[in-house]
């Protein structure tokens, strides 16, 4: 099982996920993939609505800060990275809870998409 908690800027998703992880099990039984382009980069935290660490509840929450500002995201290293953090949830008896709204990476993360290394 794999849940998305999708939509539009500012309408929730960060706390309906946080409830919902709670719900399931807390973190000894849900992680989150982060399907938000910005929150990709280190510093880049204000205007991203980025979950301080201290507010997590102890949930794993992966693809937040993984680039630095100078680096280059691209949906497809997205996909690559993202797929691998879904398969080790999974493995580890755990449900993945994908949180953002960036339509293409919610897209490539759960739909059978293929794009170019670049």
């Amino acid at each position: 099982m794999i849940i998305a908690v999708v939509g539009p800027t500012a309408s929730g998703k960060t706390s309906v996920s946080l409830e919902l992880a709670e719900l399931l099990g807390g973190p000894e039984k849900v992680e989150v993939i982060s399907a938000d382009a910005m929150q990709l980069y280190r510093g880049l935290d204000i205007g991203t609505a980025k979950l301080p660490f201290a507010q997590r509840r102890g949930i794993n929450h992966h693809q937040i800060d993984e680039l630095d500002i100078a680096e280059e995201a691209s949906v497809a290293a997205y996909q690559k990275h993202a797929r691998q953090d879904l398969r080790a949830i999974t493995a580890a008896g755990k449900i993945p809870v994908v949180v953002g709204g960036s339509g293409l990476y919610v897209s490539a993360l759960l739909d059978e998409l293929q794009f170019p290394g670049t």
